[in-house]
C-alpha cells in the first residue's frame, strides 16, 4: 500500500516524522535553556557561612552569624532568628564590614546576650547587642556606635543596657550606657546590678 501524500506529493508519515523530530528539537533547547537559567541563579546567589550560633534563651532562641561575598578583608553580615535571615543592617552595602568581632557571653548563670561589632559604614565602631526579653519573649536587638568596643551588658526586667569605657572627648562622664527604645546615658558611676539582675563582662574576640 502506498502511504498517503500532501498535495505538493510529500508523505504524511515524513511530515509526521519531522514533526515529532522538531517537537523534541524544541524540548531539548527548552531543558538546555532552564538548566543554564537554574546554573545561573544558583552562582548568583552567594554562599553564606555560619560564623557561630548562640543560645539566648535555650535552642528555640538562638541567634546566628553568617557572612559571605569576601572582599579583601571585608564580608557581607546577615543574622538569622525565628527562621527569617536579615542583613545585619538596612542592605548588602551597609552590611558590608571588616574588623568584626563577635561574643556570645553570659554570667555563667541564667542570661546570654551576643555582641556583634566591627567597621561598617560610620566612622565609629558599629555594633549590635541581641539579647532574649523575657518579657515579651522575643529577641530584642541595641544598636550603638562608638570609638570603642563595648565591655560589659547588663539585663534587667527593664530591658539591657550596652556599657561603654569612654574614650572619646565627646563627652566628661566616664561610662556611655545604650539601652531600650534608643535609650543613651552618660554615667559618672558605673551602673548598679541590683538583685534579680545580671551583669555580663565582655571580652573582645577576634574571628
Amino acid at each position: 500500500m502506498n502511504p498517503a501524500k500532501t498535495a505538493n506529493g510529500t508523505s504524511l508519515d515524513r511530515l509526521a516524522s519531522s514533526s515529532v523530530g522538531q517537537d523534541q528539537m524544541k524540548n531539548f533547547v527548552f531543558g538546555v535553556g532552564l538548566a543554564t537559567f537554574c546554573v545561573q541563579v544558583s552562582a548568583d546567589q552567594p554562599s553564606l557561612q555560619t560564623m557561630v550560633d548562640c543560645e539566648l534563651a535555650g535552642s528555640q532562641h538562638t541567634i546566628s552569624l553568617l557572612r559571605g561575598s569576601p572582599i579583601i578583608d571585608s564580608y557581607i553580615y546577615k543574622t538569622r532568628y525565628g527562621q527569617i535571615t536579615r542583613f545585619i543592617y538596612d542592605d548588602a552595602e551597609a552590611s558590608r564590614g571588616s574588623e568584626v568581632q563577635w561574643q556570645c557571653a553570659s554570667d555563667q548563670k541564667n542570661a546570654h546576650a551576643f555582641v556583634v561589632s566591627g567597621e561598617f559604614t560610620s566612622n565609629y565602631l558599629q555594633g549590635a547587642l541581641f539579647y532574649f526579653d523575657s518579657t515579651d519573649g522575643k529577641i530584642q536587638r541595641i544598636d550603638f556606635a562608638e570609638r570603642n568596643r563595648p565591655r560589659w551588658v547588663k539585663i534587667s526586667a527593664q530591658g539591657a543596657q550596652v556599657i561603654f569605657e569612654n574614650r572619646g572627648n565627646e563627652s566628661s562622664h566616664k561610662y556611655l550606657s545604650y539601652g531600650k527604645n534608643a535609650l543613651f546615658l552618660e554615667l559618672d558611676e558605673f551602673p548598679v546590678t541590683s538583685k534579680g539582675e545580671s551583669l555580663i563582662q565582655l571580652h573582645a574576640s577576634k574571628p
